[in-house]
């Protein structure tokens, strides 16, 4: 009897913390949506000077939400070929849906599903808009002295022969965020010279904080085409 008590206790308290997980999750959402629509408010109406300083600033706010916001409610979701699900921690994500659906609910206007089922390389010449991809050949180590010596601290997408994810630069470290496959481990953050994932012929690279086409469809509201 105790056993069946502690089991139902057990199993309503995992119900509720899912529950907070998900309304939390719902209003972190609906406070970027609300950002958002006041910052492109404010870009139609401002200057030619006044749209430069809003865009610079709105790097930092995409980057944040993401970083700060969105993307930890997903660390320790489980990894799955094929999984989709939209909702943190319940269900499982492959690392293409992990990226096109923490992209998605930050505020950028994409349909998640056919941009996840899009090549490593493909997914990088989508997220990039009309420029030319950056395509490194390098060790892991290697790639973090490239990135410390030549890129500034922001988010990055990173396609891998047969991987995707996002690479952060931040206090001269180097950190992959990706769903990892290896144990089906899921999401999670750490430094690309330590993660087995991070192995590949190819890097294909694209920034987000710093890739103002971007940026200022996110502020507009605009379609990312994904065909």
């Amino acid at each position: 009897m105790k056993i069946k008590i502690l089991i139902l206790l057990t199993f309503f308290l995992f119900s509720t913390i899912n529950q907070k997980a998900k309304s939390d999750y719902s209003i972190a959402k609906n406070k970027i949506e609300t950002q958002q629509k006041a910052i492109k408010a404010n870009y139609l109406k401002a200057s030619a000077q006044e749209k430069k300083a809003l865009l610079q600033s709105t790097k930092q706010v995409i980057t944040k939400n993401l970083t700060s916001t969105i993307i930890p409610f997903w660390y320790g979701t489980k990894w799955s070929f094929d999984g989709y699900t939209a909702i943190p921690k319940q269900g499982e994500i492959a690392c293409g849906y992990f990226v096109s659906t923490t992209l998605s609910h930050a505020g950028f206007k994409l349909n998640r599903y056919k941009l996840a089922q899009k090549d490593p390389k493909k997914e990088a010449e989508l997220l990039q808009i009309n420029g030319v991809i950056e395509v490194l050949e390098k060790s892991p180590s290697e790639l973090k002295k490239h990135f410390i010596a030549t890129k500034k601290d922001g988010l990055y997408f990173v396609g891998l022969d047969f991987h995707v994810g996002y690479l952060l630069k931040e206090n001269n470290e180097v950190f992959f965020i990706h769903s990892n496959y290896i144990n089906h481990e899921g999401v999670k953050k750490e430094s690309i010279t330590e993660s087995k994932a991070f192995v590949s012929k190819k890097y294909y690279i694209v920034a987000i904080t710093e890739n103002e086409k971007l940026v200022e469809k996110w502020i507009l509201n605009e379609t990312i085409l994904t065909n």
